[in-house]
């Protein structure tokens, strides 16, 4: 899961990248935090891994997001966060919000940890967790596809299946 930690609250000239505030204050609205929090961050490749945005001020998380998407390093390196803001009932939400960072102090406001919700169930079925991002464990994708050749009788009639049921249009 991704944690920023954000600093003191500050309004600017509407910049080029739509934005006019940065940081957090006790009284923002999620949506003003959100707008406040959610840009121009140095994100390495890892971000693009995370489905959680963990949004920290004074050593509390102050907002929770689900991540839809983070933009393109622009020239100076820097990105931003897009997704769905958190609310009560959501797990991440429950979890998360309100209480203490699940991050230490660090010179780097953007930090990563490890948490239950990054993790998801393999999707060759065999019920093992797989790490944020992933879809299988490594070598179960290989081995998902053996066996779904095999319970059509081998690959010549998988091929055959496959032809006739695929159309371009899906």
């Amino acid at each position: 899961m991704l944690a920023i930690t954000l600093g003191t609250y500050r309004t600017f000239q509407l910049n080029e990248y739509g934005q006019s505030s940065a940081g957090w204050r006790p009284g923002l609205t999620d949506e003003e935090a959100y707008e406040a929090a959610r840009g121009r961050w140095k994100l390495g490749a890892r971000a693009d891994r995370e489905r959680y945005v963990l949004f920290t001020a004074m050593g509390i998380v102050v907002l929770a997001v689900e991540i839809d998407s983070i933009s393109n390093p622009d020239p100076d390196g820097r990105r931003t966060v897009s997704g769905v803001i958190l609310k009560p009932g959501h797990p991440v939400y429950d979890k998360y919000v309100g209480g203490e960072a699940p991050v230490g102090k660090s010179q780097n406001p953007v930090q990563y940890f490890d948490a239950p919700f990054d993790r998801t169930v393999c999707a060759c079925g065999c019920g093992t967790e797989t790490p944020s991002g992933r879809n299988f464990v490594a070598g179960h994708d290989q081995r998902a596809i053996h066996e779904r050749i095999a319970k059509v009788g081998g690959v010549v009639p998988f091929l055959e299946w496959f032809d006739k049921e695929w159309t371009q249009s899906k």
